[in-house]
């Protein structure tokens, strides 16, 4: 993995942090780096801006779960978000585009888990956790103060769901106001009942927004939306969704 020189603190923050933070299954060619450059400088701004743009800042506190930007190899020009542990060592990333470049997220190559395997990191004692489909939905609701992860997409995976069977509060399905998310919801409460697990509630993003970071980034009140709207996933909803 090639050095970055003095190992400085990125000038804009939170966006990036020291290199050594990562693990030694980011392939050779990897750079986070926070030298003078032109182009590193135009690409911190770029992930700075879709940071704030979306909200994704925790404007009260000092940052503890910082993200990083690549600025040469295979991820240049994403925006590198962290998963770590309890402990704080980072053991999955996703790097997302900043532009319009596909795919939008990229995984890593050599990481020892696959992403079917885990879950965005959340409090596993809480009374209820919301479970969205990307990392960004799940910290908007985080930075509201509402307990969140998320699977990496809309479909589920068998690990996913064992791991959620153990969670002994409530599990509100929160996925994309698309089909995508209608779809991802029914395979949901599929292995649900495969597992026999507790009753699912659910609760979509508001009305009028596609995910829960676009309602965030408007200012929308979440906990009070989760408040409001979260019900049982039963007939009653099912019927009312065709109405």
């Amino acid at each position: 993995m090639e050095e970055v020189s003095g190992e400085k603190e990125a000038k804009i923050e939170p966006v990036i942090r020291k290199i050594t933070d990562f693990p030694n299954f980011l392939e050779e060619g990897l750079v986070v780096s926070a030298d003078s450059d032109t182009e590193s400088n135009d690409l911190l701004e770029k992930a700075w801006m879709l940071l704030y743009d979306r909200g994704l800042f925790n404007l009260e506190d000092d940052e503890t779960e910082p993200f990083y930007v690549a600025t040469s190899g295979r991820y240049k020009g994403r925006l590198i978000i962290p998963f770590k542990d309890p402990e704080g060592a980072l053991f999955f990333f996703q790097a997302r585009a900043l532009g319009d470049e596909q795919p939008k997220y990229l995984n890593p190559l050599d990481s020892p888990v696959k992403p079917s395997h885990i879950l965005y990191p959340f409090d596993e004692a809480a009374a209820s956790v919301v479970v969205c489909e990307g990392p960004l939905d799940a910290r908007s609701l985080q930075l509201q103060g509402i307990n969140a992860t998320c699977t990496l997409g809309s479909s589920i995976s068998d690990t996913q769901i064992s791991a959620l069977s153990r969670f002994h509060g409530k599990v509100i399905v929160g996925y994309d106001n698309d089909s995508a998310g209608d779809r991802g919801l029914r395979k949901f409460e599929s292995l649900r009942l495969e597992k026999r697990m507790t009753k699912l509630h659910v609760c979509p993003p508001p009305r009028g927004y596609k995910d829960w970071n676009s309602a965030h980034a408007q200012g929308y009140d979440l906990k009070d939306w989760l408040k409001t709207e979260t019900c049982r996933y039963d007939f009653n909803y099912k019927l009312s969704t065709l109405l």
